[in-house]
């Protein structure tokens, strides 16, 4: 048995463009992985990464421009697929998320509200970027410090923190550490935290993706790197 997690978000821009943002490397790496390469194709893969120890490939199983893209990845006996269907809806897209292969049993549980965490607030991110920022650059600033403290202390120190930047709640999960943040005053700017956690440690992971900022991104960054090392006392 294994059960799958569906997500929806309606994207006013035409499928066309939201196909590209899926399936351009460049375009990828302006809302979703730090890092991208893509092959394109049936056979072809996605090579996604968000920095050490946190990256991978996946071949690509489905590609119908403008409709549908699917990945895959093998777990042993388990195949986990994502699967992007896309369907226009006025002016707009609705953008279909399925995530399926995960198991019934207690060992999935994390993995499957992480995941599920993860791609609420991606699927935002892909909704701000199309709608805000479509065609810039993205600025990132991202952390993903390892600390010896608990996950929910370290969420809650980032989640002060945040408070000082003006942010917006447009995500929230206390229960796997994880938020999701628009930033207006940095021209409107959008954030997400998700601790990830560990045997003895965890990860503080905070991404900060900003657009035109210009020169002015490296203060912000210096301001954001000087808070975030207070806020975890590094």
């Amino acid at each position: 048995m294994s059960r799958a997690l569906v997500k929806e978000v309606l994207v006013q821009a035409p499928p066309d463009v939201v196909w590209r943002a899926l399936t351009d490397a460049q375009e990828l790496a302006r809302w979703f992985p730090v890092e991208a390469r893509v092959e394109p194709g049936v056979g072809g893969s996605l090579w996604l990464s968000w920095g050490e120890g946190a990256s991978g490939e996946a071949p690509i199983t489905a590609w119908e421009p403008s409709r549908r893209l699917q990945w895959t990845e093998d777990r042993g006996p388990v195949k986990l697929a994502v699967d992007f269907h896309l369907e226009p809806r006025g002016g707009g897209t609705l953008v279909r998320l399925v995530q399926s292969g995960f198991g019934e049993g207690p060992e999935w549980d994390a993995e499957f509200h992480m995941t599920e965490g993860g791609w609420s607030y991606f699927l935002e991110h892909l909704r701000w970027y199309l709608e805000r920022h479509r065609g810039v650059p993205r600025d990132l600033v991202s952390r993903r410090d390892r600390v010896a403290l608990p996950k929910e202390e370290v969420f809650a120190r980032l989640l002060t923190m945040v408070v000082g930047l003006g942010a917006n709640s447009i995500v929230e999960r206390p229960a796997t550490c994880q938020a999701g943040f628009t930033v207006p005053s940095l021209n409107d700017a959008i954030l997400f935290i998700e601790i990830e956690p560990g045997a003895d440690s965890c990860r503080g992971g905070f991404w900060l993706s900003t657009y035109g900022l210009g020169h002015g991104f490296a203060a912000v960054r210096d301001r954001v790197d000087a808070a975030y090392d207070a806020a975890l006392e590094l």
